[in-house]
């Protein structure tokens, strides 16, 4: 002989949405904490800087005239806190060939300021494609002479230090 389902092995007896005289749930409201601000408020900024790798690649050391030079900036946080940085521009990073910014030397990098945040051991990678040729005019480029060619990424923080400045150096034939 089988008994019977006690009430509590029955599904519907689970739920109590459906019986009028059953309390709402309470709200379940829980504080958030932003460790980035916390560790910004806390962390002076040179600490903040020193727990900052920044790595600079790309993916051939030699290229062809005209062919594009992929540049990979990656910026590592070594820290196991999260980090947030203000930076000097809306991006939070730019490159340069041989000291010309962006590869052009006519624009400059917006005035508005801006925060680059990265997670607990967190690495951001960033990358720029350079087509080997550098801006002189509004509507004038002209193309790398053959050589050897430093690529450099660095972060826009004020008064960056060497540390967050990373450099590769590429040969065109």
């Amino acid at each position: 002989m089988t008994r019977p389902p006690r009430r509590a092995e029955r599904t519907d007896a689970l739920a109590r949405d459906d019986h009028p005289g059953t309390p709402a749930p309470r709200p379940t409201t829980t504080r958030s904490f932003d460790a980035a601000k916390a560790s910004h408020a806390l962390l002076p900024r040179t600490l903040r800087r020193r727990a900052l790798v920044v790595d600079c690649t790309t993916d051939r050391a030699r290229y062809a005239p005209d062919e594009p030079v992929r540049i990979r900036v990656t910026v590592r946080n070594r820290l196991p806190l999260p980090l947030r940085l203000r930076t000097t521009a809306p991006v939070p990073w730019t490159w340069s060939v041989d000291g010309v910014d962006r590869a052009s030397e006519l624009d400059g990098l917006p005035d508005d300021a801006g925060t680059l945040r990265l997670a607990r051991r967190e690495a951001k990678t960033f990358e720029a494609v350079w087509y080997q040729r550098i801006r002189v005019a509004p509507d004038e480029w002209v193309a790398a002479d053959p050589g050897e060619h430093r690529l450099e990424g660095r972060l826009l923080v004020p008064d960056p230090s060497p540390r967050l400045v990373a450099s590769a150096t590429v040969y065109i034939e």
